[in-house]
């Protein structure tokens, strides 16, 4: 086992914090060597509980607040907002601050208005550059398991950007150079602070053989380990419901007004019936012998399904273009197969649900009550 002096990497974290009062520093289990020199230092150490309950006062000097990594969850006892308000004001006081994790801040959930963790300046860990998880700090100093210590690492990361990984390295078939330049800034930050990547200068690199195998199979037991909901689930969940009723919706209505009460047999074409028929019967109709007995046969069809009646010259495109439906297509269909089949969502995910239930709101919404009126 090594021995690595981080007294430079210290004072320039102190430095830092001194000229800028309030720094976010993501140090987590691939790198407890790092962790316990800073710890170790000039400084006072408080968890966030401690942190809020105690009374500083006028105190000066530099406070660490650790465990930040506990805001990652959603029923945090202490909101974000509080201790944003407490941190500026032993600011003002005096005190620098430095903000704790083994998190990255990508993992954490957005907060509505100013945010902590946005306003705090962000610090780097000490800079490795290997070949593998065996030099991780925690592996060549403590004598760690690598393989423990990068599965423990891809957990701190968190599930969003381990979907991430999984769509450059897994889906794309992407190393080196071009599957980092896949990836958005904060993605890129939290590799470079779990000591996935490392940069000098300009350049980055992934700590890992040319084709990332160690890295590949750690991922797949993250992924397959990882059963906890996500934090933007119930709003990609609530707005793709949305989403697809609002579809089924103008489409009912161009039915009805096209083939009257004859809707639920015109509107199907091909084996739609059958299938729909089958399905019903299967799940709730138990005594249904036509597509006729149904309330409403849309309802028994998946979205890909439900799209194809829109082609047909009775219903048309409901308010929005060839294009704009191609679109919706590539955009909201991989993130509905990949909630369908509890995969893990993307960090993009939900803002992509959030633009198109707006546009279908915006455009079939008040073009349907246009043509009503």
């Amino acid at each position: 086992m090594t021995v690595v002096d981080y007294s430079d990497w210290v004072e320039h974290i102190h430095r830092k914090a001194k000229q800028l009062s309030v720094v976010f520093l993501q140090l987590g289990f691939s790198n407890e060597p790092a962790r316990r020199a800073l710890v170790a230092s000039d400084l006072t150490v408080l968890g966030v509980g401690d942190y809020m309950e105690s009374n500083r006062g006028d105190a000066d000097g530099t406070l660490v607040i650790d465990a930040m990594e506990k805001f990652v969850a959603p029923a945090a006892d202490v909101s974000l907002g509080a201790l944003r308000e407490r941190v500026f004001s032993d600011v003002e006081h005096g005190t620098r601050v430095i903000l704790l994790s083994r998190a990255p801040r990508i993992a954490f959930p957005a907060v509505v208005g100013s945010s902590l963790l946005d306003d705090a300046s962000f610090a780097h860990a000490p800079v490795l550059k290997c070949q593998g998880a065996e030099q991780f700090p925690t592996c060549a100093e403590d004598g760690a398991d690598p393989t423990e210590v990068l599965h423990h690492t891809l957990r701190e990361l968190g599930s969003e950007l381990c979907a991430s990984l999984d769509r450059v390295i897994y889906e794309n078939s992407l190393t080196g150079e071009t599957a980092l330049g896949t990836l958005n800034a904060r993605e890129l930050e939290a590799l470079d602070g779990a000591g996935i990547t490392a940069r000098t200068g300009a350049l980055r690199e992934w700590n890992f053989p040319k084709y990332l195998m160690p890295l590949k199979n750690a991922l797949d037991v993250a992924l397959a380990d990882d059963v906890e909901p996500q934090h933007h689930l119930a709003e990609v969940s609530a707005g793709l419901w949305k989403i697809e009723r609002i579809i089924r919706r103008e489409i009912r209505r161009q039915a009805i007004a096209a083939w009257d009460q004859k809707w639920r047999q015109q509107c199907l074409k091909g084996d739609l019936p059958g299938k729909v028929l089958e399905r019903a019967t299967e799940a709730a109709y138990l005594g249904a012998t036509s597509i006729k007995q149904l309330r409403d046969p849309l309802e028994w069809l998946s979205l890909g399904e439900l799209l194809q009646i829109k082609d047909r010259t009775e219903i048309g495109d409901l308010g929005l273009n060839a294009a704009l439906w191609r679109n919706f297509c590539a955009q909201i269909m991989p993130i509905r197969n990949r909630l369908a089949h509890m995969r893990a969502l993307r960090p993009e995910d939900a803002a992509e649900v959030v633009k198109w239930q707006r546009v279908l709101e915006l455009r079939l919404v008040r073009d349907s009550a246009k043509s009503r009126s």
